[in-house]
């Protein structure tokens, strides 16, 4: 038998972190090695669970928390043990709070009405180094980044490469295009259809634009473009 994943839930309601725990370990690939009930309870038990080989490999994650919240302990995680997986699972889907969540390191950001399956599939997905929004979530977090529609863009003649910021390579005319409409939530036929490239095209340049970035998704990639001032 496979070995399954091991997961670490962090939340200050102690019958509801039983409750994911019930539905977590009804799945014959999952297991929960522990509960934490705040964010420094959780680096500890972590340490404890590193030191006897049985580290998690996802932490379920609220946000708001006594003594170290969510955000903060999500960071310190991922600075500590950068293989380890956190996935933010709250009820709380403010623009800021999705993006402090997501800058500290978070893979995922779920709410806590999704369904045992759902649960169960963020756990595996983000688990295999992908990344998962709840659709509310992505919704709002996109549609904040631009409210424009999206629109053809006009070609505009040859410039030389587009660069910002040392740690970034630079990004071609057709990239920054595509980063632009990336930003305001379109899909990749979206991108396909308005600037008229095959849809294999469009995923070269996506892969290229995270390499360029240092980003794993997507949704990183419009926020580090966002910092830097590319968008």
């Amino acid at each position: 038998m496979t070995e399954r994943l091991r997961v670490l839930i962090v939340d200050d309601q102690r019958l509801l972190c039983e409750g994911f725990r019930k539905l977590i370990e009804l799945e014959p690939d999952l297991e929960v090695v522990g509960i934490a009930g705040d964010g420094e309870e959780a680096l500890a038990m972590v340490e404890l669970l590193q030191a006897e080989r049985t580290a998690p490999d996802v932490v379920l994650m609220d946000v708001r928390m006594p003594r170290l919240d969510g955000i903060a302990a999500t960071r310190a995680i991922i600075e500590r043990w950068p293989e380890i997986r956190v996935v933010i699972l709250t009820t709380f889907d403010e623009r800021e709070l999705i993006q402090a969540g997501l800058q500290a390191g978070a893979s995922g950001y779920m709410l806590k009405d999704i369904t045992a399956e759902q649960l169960a599939t963020t756990i595996r997905v983000v688990a295999q180094g992908q990344f998962l929004l709840h659709p509310d979530v992505a919704h709002k977090f996109l549609t904040s980044l631009s409210s424009a529609p999206i629109e053809p863009i006009v070609p505009v003649p040859a410039a030389p490469a587009f660069f910002s910021g040392s740690d970034v390579a630079p990004l071609t005319e057709r990239e920054r295009e595509i980063l632009a409409l990336l930003a305001r939530g379109a899909s990749n036929r979206e991108i396909s259809e308005t600037l008229y490239i095959a849809g294999g095209t469009v995923k070269n340049h996506l892969s290229n634009i995270l390499g360029k970035l240092g980003v794993r998704d997507r949704t990183q990639a419009a926020l580090k473009a966002r910092e830097l001032g590319l968008l």
